[in-house]
């Protein structure tokens, strides 16, 4: 029952899961849900949002799809309202990026922009919380992660490559990282402003009891 209840709490992860699944092993989606990054239409607008479910090959789809289904499960839990906005403005940035700095690219595939979005999402959010809470131990942890995700943005950018996907059926495109990860990594630092009034207030409470304050 407890696992039961536990996915009834992600309903948006697993849609999506399932949705690059199918999509991926039953042929006539592909056309239905690619984009032509240089042939795009008004009528064809969803698929900015629908390339990021397809994939070049099964060994893609699996590293995509595993970091997906783990983070989109983390973010959905703890903050449900901003992983669907990373999700949604993610989604909407990465393929214009790719369109607008890589013109010789046809299509885009892939959800790792939005893996490296959810990252950033949830490793700045945890690491505001814990500054507030002056865990010092966490704070080093949660610094050390955002070291290693700009450490592999840059070493992606540097030398043009992918550096968990080693499949050669596509040209890796780096920048769709690096767009996620200022996706991510601005709505991760804005906490504040987008959690609920309550969990806004708990933010405020945090520092000030630590500090044997009043909380306001």
């Amino acid at each position: 029952m407890q696992i039961l209840q536990r996915l009834s709490q992600i309903p948006v992860t697993l849609f999506l899961v399932a949705l690059a699944v199918v999509a991926h092993v039953a042929g006539p989606l592909v056309l239905l849900l690619t984009i032509d990054l240089k042939n795009i239409s008004i009528l064809e607008l969803h698929r900015v949002l629908t390339c990021h479910l397809l994939h070049w090959s099964a060994d893609h789809l699996l590293w995509d799809l595993g970091m997906f289904a783990a983070l989109g499960t983390i973010a959905e839990l703890t903050m449900p309202r901003r992983y669907r906005l990373t999700l949604l403005l993610a989604a909407l940035l990465i393929p214009v990026g790719v369109m607008l700095h890589h013109p010789e690219l046809e299509s885009y595939r892939g959800l790792s922009g939005i893996d490296t979005a959810l990252f950033g999402l949830i490793v700045t959010d945890l690491l505001g919380r814990r500054l507030v809470e002056r865990d010092r131990k966490s704070v080093l942890l949660f610094s050390l992660l955002l070291f290693g995700l700009l450490a592999k943005l840059a070493t992606e950018i540097v030398w043009g490559t992918n550096i968990f996907v080693s499949d050669t059926s596509f040209v890796p495109v780096p920048l769709a990282h690096l767009i996620g990860a200022a996706t991510g990594l601005l709505l991760g630092a804005a906490a504040p402003w987008c959690s609920p009034p309550t969990q806004r207030r708990q933010l405020r409470c945090a520092g000030t009891v630590v500090g044997n304050g009043a909380c306001p």
